[in-house]
């Protein structure tokens, strides 16, 4: 399933990579394929196709992800996406 993850929060740039970097071993185990932009300090939007859906979705209920959602006001929304052809 491809998904479109919007993060918005009080975090920088560094704030979240630190949380990727912990975190990047288990998204290369549950994805085919990541990639992230930075809008701005506290806006990031990721775009993932996930392999192993309950895996993936447990990741943002890990208490390090907790943990960096009340340090930084932040929140995720979650977007599924379908292939269209033209």
């Amino acid at each position: 399933m491809n998904l479109c993850v919007v993060t918005k929060g009080t975090f920088t740039k560094d704030d979240y990579m630190e949380l990727y970097n912990y975190f990047k071993e288990d998204i290369a185990k549950y994805t085919d394929g990541f990639d992230m932009a930075f809008v701005k300090d506290g806006h990031v939007i990721s775009m993932a196709n996930v392999t192993d859906q309950d895996k993936f979705y447990a990741l943002f209920e890990d208490p390090k992800s907790k943990e960096f959602d009340a340090k930084f006001n932040s929140t995720d929304t979650v977007y599924t996406l379908e292939k269209q052809e033209y």
